[in-house]
């Protein structure tokens, strides 16, 4: 295949892609990315996110490289979902370049002296297939794109690092490789399976290894300082306890959640991803899985059985394999590499560090791309002639792949259509999830979001419902609904639905703050103003506490108090443009515009979205807003 015919078909891919994933660029911000960007702070500087973040921040599994990218595109502009999802897509895209090369070297260094449209198949797959979704148009999971796209570019420099060039070359590949791994580090820790990656591909030359690099003993000097870091993590988070998130979805803390039943759940968890790699039906955002209720489990011991045959089989390919130098040897070393390769990347989520989300696809990304190797692999060695040479069979591929990547980029384009509506999506999740509180949350919000409230109250109530939700689950349910109803001026019921909350968690601060202002809308200014005292203890002085209160008080006329309580949220957080303009309206109520310019003068808005906003307000510095005179 020529280079000019190879450049041509991966710049068609990388247009294809595009287009697959266009219906999700316009996309809401959902689920986590509240989280992760929409309430994220620390994005909304960026110098700040331009810190070089310590080893223990990048072993202990912090996401700095990840948040700089956020603040680098809040910096374009603010909380527009279009750029960060532009963004995700333009990482995707270096990703499939990258697997490219990736592609060819290993193919490569099995001894294949395939063509590059082998290499393109995999590399199409990779790019197109449907799994790859969740990865992409998740605006979170930029961590696992990312990642990955650092991850290959680390190895390609490990691997080629020892070639037959200067030392002076060698060795700057060498430390690029290095730190590129660094850097992976601060995207995500999955690339601490690198240096076990990097062995592994060890296996792949046949009976005659090509370079030095590929003897195991320099393999396990190169990989030595690589090794040294993980271990460091490894043992960080053993002794100390600092390594392993310890959050209420994640670590060893989930009392529901165990170890050892987590581990005989990921048995079924895998056999659950090699069908969406092979069969990408039933995808969903958030999967009600079932937990293994222990050794004996049908289906836990069933799926562990079989991801062992799995693994057994590959490595029996490998020993077949090793000692031939054929074509079918080098498939053979090959396909068993690539199946090594997806239960590597898989071990950091699928082994004993439990995770509250058992299953979640975007955790297949990088690992999907051995199995797609695997199966090109075996279909041309034993499959038949299709991608071997000649003429006409080159046509047939050609052709089989045309039709392939039409199906995959059709199968993207529906399931991106999902992520550019938030109400869509939901109600995906929730006709797949039927039984999961979170997803009738999800799916509320969605409803209260397109102005339809009654709807949105209904599944409030079919969630509440539900058994076994967790106790932060039901908080947000009660929330979620008495947002909705105070959306359909129903705030009595609003009221009754936090207090019906407050209930199950007494010291929940975004129901009491709610609680507050349904009290003030309800007119009930002196028992929103103690809801609100009651808040701020909870929160201990949270600035979004002491903003609550000061409305409060501004609306009783009790300035003094609301000023003060104002001027408190301003000082914790001098930055917070909202923050600022209550302050500054409260110096306008009582006749101190020089105060109030010279606070609204001292915020610096970083997000282009909201400095219309705050220059609006330099520009006035005028009479009081009506809202705090009343």
């Amino acid at each position: 295949m020529q280079i000019r015919w190879t450049i041509a078909a991966l710049a068609g891919l990388l247009l294809v892609t595009v287009l697959a994933y266009a219906p999700a660029l316009h996309g809401p911000f959902v689920f986590d990315d509240q989280r992760t960007v929409e309430l994220n702070r620390g994005i909304h500087h960026l110098a700040a996110s331009l810190r070089a973040p310590s080893l223990q921040t990048l072993v202990r599994g912090g996401r700095a490289l990840t948040d700089l990218s956020f603040a680098l595109d809040y910096r374009i502009a603010g909380n527009t979902p279009f750029v960060f999802h532009a963004t995700n897509l333009a990482i995707h895209l270096a990703a499939t370049l990258l697997v490219f090369t990736f592609t060819r070297r290993v193919l490569s260094l099995s001894g294949w002296l395939a063509s590059d449209l082998l290499v393109l198949a995999v590399t199409s797959v990779f790019a197109l297939h449907p799994l790859q979704s969740q990865s992409v148009a998740y605006v979170s999971q930029r961590s696992e794109t990312l990642s990955s796209a650092l991850y290959l570019g680390s190895l390609l420099l490990l691997q080629g690092w020892g070639g037959g060039r200067s030392r002076r070359a060698r060795a700057c590949a060498y430390l690029a490789a290095f730190l590129l791994f660094l850097l992976g580090l601060a995207a995500k820790v999955i690339v601490a399976t690198l240096p076990a990656a990097y062995l592994l591909m060890g296996l792949l030359p046949g009976p005659a290894p090509p370079a030095r690099p590929s003897r195991l003993r320099q393999r396990l000097a190169a990989a030595a300082p690589f090794l040294i870091l993980v271990l460091y993590a490894t043992t960080t988070a053993i002794f100390t306890g600092h390594g392993l998130p310890k959050e209420a979805n994640a670590g060893f803390a989930i009392a529901s959640l165990p170890p050892w039943r987590y581990l005989l759940t990921q048995g079924h968890v895998l056999v659950t991803y090699l069908r969406l790699v092979l069969c990408p039906r039933g995808q969903n955002l958030d999967w009600d899985f079932p937990i293994a209720s222990g050794v004996g489990d049908p289906v836990a011991l069933a799926s562990t059985l079989f991801v062992l045959l799995v693994l057994t089989a590959s490595v029996g390919l490998y020993l077949r394999s090793r000692s031939r130098s054929d074509a079918k040897g080098a498939a053979g070393r090959t396909a068993a590499f690539g199946v090594l390769w997806f239960f590597l990347l898989l071990s950091p989520t699928s082994s004993v560090v439990p995770l509250a989300d058992v299953i979640m696809e975007h955790r297949v990304y990088l690992a999907s791309w051995g199995l797609f190797l695997a199966l090109a692999a075996l279909a041309t060695a034993y499959g038949g002639t299709l991608l071997r040479h000649g003429l006409g069979r080159r046509r047939v591929a050609a052709t089989t792949l045309v039709v392939l990547c039409a199906a995959l980029a059709g199968a993207t384009y529906l399931r991106a259509r999902l992520w550019g509506s938030e109400l869509l999506l939901w109600s995906d999740i929730v006709a797949k999830s039927p039984g999961k509180a979170r997803a009738r949350l999800g799916l509320a919000n969605a409803y209260h979001h397109a102005g339809q409230g009654e709807r949105a109250v209904d599944e409030c109530r079919i969630g509440l419902a539900l058994s076994g939700a967790p106790t932060w689950i039901r908080a947000n349910l009660h929330g979620e609904m008495a947002a909705a109803l105070l959306s359909l001026a129903r705030t009595p019921e609003a009221i009754t639905t936090l207090q019906a909350g407050l209930g199950e968690v007494p010291d929940d601060g975004g129901l009491l703050g709610a609680l507050a202002v349904a009290y003030s809308r309800q007119g009930d200014l002196p028992r929103a103003r103690a809801t609100a005292e009651r808040y701020l203890r909870v929160s201990s002085g949270s600035p979004a506490a002491l903003r609550v209160l000061g409305f409060i008080c501004m609306q009783m006329g009790d300035y003094p108090s609301g000023t003060k309580s104002f001027e408190q949220a301003f000082r914790l957080e001098p930055a917070e443009l909202q923050g600022a303009l209550l302050l500054a309206a409260a110096y306008r109520t009582q006749g101190r515009p020089q105060e109030a310019c010279r606070v609204l003068g001292s915020v610096q808005e970083p997000n282009p979205a909201l400095q219309q906003e705050l220059a609006e307000a330099r520009a006035t510095c005028g009479p009081a807003p009506a809202e705090l005179s009343r």
